[in-house]
């Protein structure tokens, strides 16, 4: 019994390394606008609901987050070549990986950075299904606040 249970805790840390990966690459990214990066880890069905600073609720899909999001900041590098966008992660907590390695969730606090300055904080809650071997996102709820 002892063997089984250290290779489940085997598996499950190789898991959640693979999701802590789903994550890096998502953000990745986003920074970078790489649309083809972003749909290797976004399940094409999958949602982003989130509270923006004056909590206000909003559903995103991908084509909404590509449009929103991806192509605004290309828009803004085209324009200004000094312009950047990264996303800092200050932790990451997994609160479940199914001992059949198929569904996960995590949670990761980080900050958005424009041009250095921090511009947002955002907690956001990530659900994961593993499809053909892989990690992808079906599923992300976001809370963002202003900076102080």
């Amino acid at each position: 019994m002892l063997v089984l249970g250290a290779i489940f805790m085997s598996n499950r840390q190789t898991e959640i390394e693979k999701i802590r990966e789903t994550i890096r690459h998502f953000h990745w990214a986003q920074e970078n606008g790489d649309e083809k990066a972003f749909l290797s880890v976004w399940h094409p069905e999958a949602k982003r609901f989130g509270f923006g600073p004056n909590n206000e609720l909003y559903v995103l899909s991908a084509e909404d987050i590509l449009r929103d999001q991806f192509y605004e900041i290309q828009k803004a590098k085209e324009e200004n070549p000094e312009y950047s966008v990264s996303f800092f992660i200050k932790q990451m907590k997994f609160f479940d990986v199914q001992p059949d390695n198929l569904i996960a969730s995590a949670f990761v606090e980080w900050q958005m950075l424009v041009l250095g300055e921090c511009v947002g904080f955002h907690y956001t809650y990530y659900h994961f299904v593993k499809t053909e071997g892989n990690w992808v996102i079906v599923n992300l709820t976001d809370r963002a606040r202003s900076p102080p």
